[in-house]
């Protein structure tokens, strides 16, 4: 990286021809400002570029209202103050102190305030490739086929896989099991009289680990009224790790696909099986 860096700061002495050398936009003796200008320029868009991302990341999250609160506090402090050195020409050398200083503060303010969607934006970022366990794909058939029982019935549901994100957290919430995945086993555990009917069921690798668990609820506020608790701790574990989740509405039967935060409803049944295994394949596109 820092021969790279050093590169790039020789742009304009001998790295590109004289013709295509940022000093070549200014006559005389103003190589610096040409420097400067194509730095400046570099660095605005730059900036500019992850702040949007930065916004778009939030847009729908608790988060932005937070974000939005504190811009509207600190920008009607600024322009308080301004409005007051102006009719009274008086300044404010205590509080420009204060404010330089408290930057740092501010900083560790921010990271805690935006954990949770800091968390999650690290987390994609570090995702790599498919991490679906070999022996998933076998069991999907088998998986589908209760999913569409459920359904049918109108049994709610809701199986979240676990995929390299470690989710053990969750999992301790539930009752313990560790057997192997079966549909049957999954239709038993989530009829409506069974003792283990709410919460999720947690597989690993294979095997269902845990049942009755409790997820976190996303916090979106772009979410239509009509998706029940369910709905949101799919897209709550989804949102905080790379797990897939499936559910099963009890009211109306519909099965819904989660990820990444994202949540795909499933018109055709029939289509269960193809995207359910694409998702624990990790070959479906992101947010698909």
């Amino acid at each position: 990286m820092l021969r790279l860096w050093l590169a790039l700061q020789d742009l304009g002495q001998g790295v590109l021809p004289p013709e295509l050398r940022p000093q070549a936009l200014f006559p005389g003796d103003e190589p610096e400002r040409a420097r400067d200008i194509v730095s400046a320029t570099i660095e605005i868009a730059l900036l500019t570029w992850v702040f949007y991302q930065f916004l778009r990341f939030l847009h729908g999250k608790a988060g932005l209202s937070v974000l939005k609160g504190v811009l509207k506090l600190l920008i009607g402090i600024a322009v308080g103050l301004v409005v007051l050195q102006w009719l009274f020409g008086i300044s404010f050398p205590r509080l420009e102190y204060l404010g330089v200083e408290m930057l740092p503060v501010a900083a560790v303010v921010l990271v805690v305030l935006f954990q949770p969607e800091l968390r999650r934006g690290f987390l994609k970022l570090s995702e790599a490739g498919s991490l679906a366990d070999p022996g998933m794909p076998g069991h999907v058939s088998d998986l589908c086929n209760s999913f569409r029982a459920l359904s049918r019935r109108r049994h709610g549901a809701l199986v979240v896989f676990e995929r390299q994100t470690g989710i053990k957290g969750l999992q301790d919430t539930g009752v313990p099991i560790d057997a192997g995945v079966s549909g049957a086993l999954l239709e038993s555990i989530f009829f409506p009289k069974s003792p283990m009917h709410d919460g999720a069921v947690i597989v690993r690798d294979g095997r269902i680990v845990a049942a009755s668990c409790m997820l976190p609820l996303t916090e979106s506020t772009s979410l239509s009224r009509e998706l029940g608790t369910r709905h949101r701790a799919a897209l709550g574990v989804t949102e905080e790790s790379d797990a897939v989740a499936v559910v099963v509405s009890e009211e109306s039967g519909r099965i819904s696909l989660a990820r990444h935060g994202h949540l795909q409803a499933v018109e055709d049944p029939t289509q269960l099986e193809e995207l359910l295994a694409d998702m624990l394949e990790g070959a479906a596109e992101n947010g698909r």
